[in-house]
């Protein structure tokens, strides 16, 4: 087994839509489950803080993805563990990428929304097709004791997000001397966030509000978006 010998920097952090770099391997090794390596500059986002993984390439090798005990994104699924130093070509699925991110930041303007309300969080998804947010119903029974009001308050949340949309605003991200990173998105909210995100709202589209329900303790808040059509918009990063 190697180990690592330079610190890995992680691309997603400054460019969602970089989706395909040349890397060099920073460490690599064989365990239980295969071999596995770690590249830098690193572009492919692990599952984590509830977005799904990528879908990925290594020198046109399907990979998986995961992290390491010491916080590195580690591939697997390769044949055999290539050796430090070596140059490799990485790919993620553009259009998969585009989608995570317009859900997780349709996800974050969503929590926003919600805490406008007074709801305070207690999970999420942005997986496409089960994305959705959890807060704590204690406290707002009244308001959600029917299937119209649950509809009302979905209607209101559809309309402050078309609102949110319409005004639209810039999405920035930026990391702090401990490695703490940020998200901002314009005239919306900054929250602590280590996934990928759109450069403007402008890219988002289909915004959809599907349904609010009480299930199993708290209130589910479930949605859609998607990332428009042609190159993202905007300047910087996110």
């Amino acid at each position: 087994m190697t180990t690592a010998t330079a610190q890995q920097t992680n691309a997603y952090f400054d460019d969602t839509y970089l989706t395909e770099t040349e890397a060099t391997v920073i460490a690599s090794g064989a365990g239980e489950d295969g071999a596995w390596a770690a590249v830098s500059p690193n572009i492919f986002y692990p599952k984590g803080g509830g977005q799904p993984s990528d879908e990925c390439t290594l020198d046109g090798t399907p990979v998986t993805l995961g992290r390491n005990e010491d916080g590195l994104v580690t591939i697997s699924g390769m044949p055999s563990a290539p050796e430090v130093g070596a140059a490799v070509v990485c790919r993620i699925d553009a259009e998969l990428r585009r989608r995570h991110a317009a859900l997780h930041t349709a996800g974050h303007i969503l929590g926003h929304l919600g805490q406008a309300r007074g709801w305070q969080d207690s999970g999420h998804s942005h997986f496409p097709g089960q994305a959705r947010l959890d807060f704590d119903p204690a406290g707002h029974e009244d308001e959600l004791a029917t299937p119209e009001l649950r509809d009302a308050v979905r209607a209101e949340f559809q309309t402050q997000m078309d609102a949110v949309l319409a005004r639209g605003g810039d999405v920035s991200a930026s990391v702090d001397a401990d490695g703490h990173r940020t998200v901002t998105i314009q005239g919306v909210n900054a929250e602590p966030c280590g996934g990928t995100h759109v450069r403007t709202l402008a890219d988002l589209v289909g915004v959809k509000i599907l349904e609010v329900k009480v299930k199993r303790g708290a209130i589910k808040v479930r949605y859609e978006a998607e990332h428009a059509l042609g190159s993202p918009s905007g300047q910087g990063a996110a």
